[in-house]
């Protein structure tokens, strides 16, 4: 009986391993360009599959700190703020996942392209797909007018709104249909500035603004802390980056709420 116990306990522990090792590798195929969330899904990781693998020696140490009043005290804070911090995420989960499907079947009036770096004189392959996404919406709806946002980089020649709109030109779009916005540098200057060139042109209409899924319920309360009444329209975001980006975003949200 004790050795099927302690069979079934090494086949638990194995499944486990394995499973967090794939979630180790949907953060590691995301290097170099994961940043924080790739850093932080790496690290969190691991911790996952060194406490699977050394589990008994854990588990001891659990034991003895439980036996002091400082070691219980700690472990119930501990306890306490990891139970936090997983409902947390996973209402911000929730939250983001929902906002990529807010702006099915709706039909703008004007869409809002938010930038990200390029390359030389050309999108990179995130801002590509949000231009495409973006060609899409413009091409069903002939009466749409485009913005694109972004300024240009410490690394960059050309500011991310030329590049922008020069891509959609070449596509077919009406280059008299696309405004070019070239001097932000962030989400909250994207809207802002945006804004202000709506405002400009007596626009009234239904906005959607173009992002990554990932970005857009963080995108949409800042939209709407400066005043812009949109929703977002979710371009793909390649496989290799959802899992760090992802996380990424959660880092990117919380600062939000302790700034904004």
């Amino acid at each position: 009986m004790e050795r099927e116990v302690s069979l079934t306990k090494m086949v638990i522990r194995f499944i486990l391993v394995v499973l967090e090792s794939v979630l180790l590798w949907s953060f590691l195929r995301a290097l170099p360009y994961g940043g924080a969330g790739c850093a932080a899904g790496i690290a969190g990781s691991g911790v996952l599959i060194a406490i699977t693998i050394f589990f008994s020696q854990f588990k001891r140490l659990l034991g003895a700190m439980w036996g002091t009043a400082a070691g219980k005290a700690v472990l119930i804070v501990i306890s306490v703020l990891l139970i936090a911090g997983i409902a947390y995420c996973i209402t911000l989960s929730v939250l983001m996942a929902r906002a990529i499907n807010e702006g099915e079947d709706k039909k703008p009036g004007a869409v809002i392209v938010l930038g990200c770096q390029i390359r030389d004189d050309a999108p990179s392959r995130m801002l590509r797909h949000r231009l495409d996404t973006a060609y899409d919406i413009l091409k069903e709806n002939d009466e749409c007018i485009c913005i694109v946002s972004g300024g240009k980089g410490s690394d960059e020649k050309y500011t991310e709104a030329s590049v922008m709109k020069s891509y959609l030109v070449d596509k077919g779009i009406d280059p008299a249909r696309i405004t070019e916005e070239g001097g932000s540098t962030s989400t909250r200057e994207n809207m802002r500035y945006s804004k202000q060139i709506l405002d400009d042109m007596g626009f009234s209409g239904e906005v959607c603004f173009v992002s990554d899924g990932y970005h857009l319920y963080r995108s949409g309360l800042i939209a709407e802390n400066e005043g812009l009444d949109a929703y977002g329209a979710a371009a793909p975001t390649e496989m290799r980056f959802i899992t760090s980006y992802w996380v990424r975003e959660w880092l990117s949200l919380t600062y939000y709420f302790l700034t904004k």
